[in-house]
C-alpha cells in the first residue's frame, strides 16, 4: 500500500510530492509538529559540513624543495587525521600553482643568464654587419 502524499500546497498551486509522516497529512519538511526536529536536523547538517581550519602558518614557497615539503608535511596530516581532505586538495593545488611559478621563474633567470654572456657577442657581429 502507498503511503499517503503531504498534503502542503506549492505556491503555484501543485501539492507537495513527498510522502506524509505516520499519523500527519504533511511530510517532514512540512508538518507543524516536526518543526523542532527539522530546526536540529538543520543545525546538525550544517554541522556536519563544518571544515576544521588549520593553524596559522607561514610556510615559505621559494624553490622546489619547499612546495615538496609542504606537500610531504600535508600527505602525512592528511594521513594522521590532522587535515581534511578538502583542505589537503586545495593545497595540492595551490602547491602546483607555486611550482609551476617557481619552474618559470628559474627559466627567467637561466635565459637572463644566457643573454648576459650572448650579447656582448651579438654586439660585435651586429657591429660588423654594419661595418661591411
Amino acid at each position: 500500500m502507498a503511503g499517503q502524499r503531504c498534503a502542503q500546497t506549492r505556491a503555484n498551486g501543485e501539492r507537495c510530492g513527498g510522502f506524509a509522516v505516520i499519523g500527519s497529512a504533511y511530510c517532514f519538511a512540512h508538518d507543524p509538529a516536526q518543526a523542532e526536529k527539522r530546526d536540529d536536523a538543520r543545525r546538525r547538517g550544517g554541522e556536519a559540513g563544518r571544515i576544521e581550519p588549520l593553524g596559522e602558518s607561514s610556510i615559505s614557497l621559494r624553490s622546489l624543495g619547499d612546495v615538496l615539503g609542504l606537500v610531504e608535511l600535508t600527505i602525512n596530516d592528511v594521513r594522521a587525521g590532522r587535515v581534511d581532505v578538502k583542505v589537503a586538495n586545495a593545497v595540492g593545488y595551490l602547491a602546483n600553482v607555486a611550482m609551476k611559478a617557481i619552474e618559470g621563474s628559474d627559466l627567467e633567470a637561466r635565459l637572463e643568464a644566457i643573454e648576459s654572456v650572448l650579447e656582448p657577442d651579438r654586439a660585435r657581429a651586429v657591429g660588423r654587419r654594419r661595418a661591411a
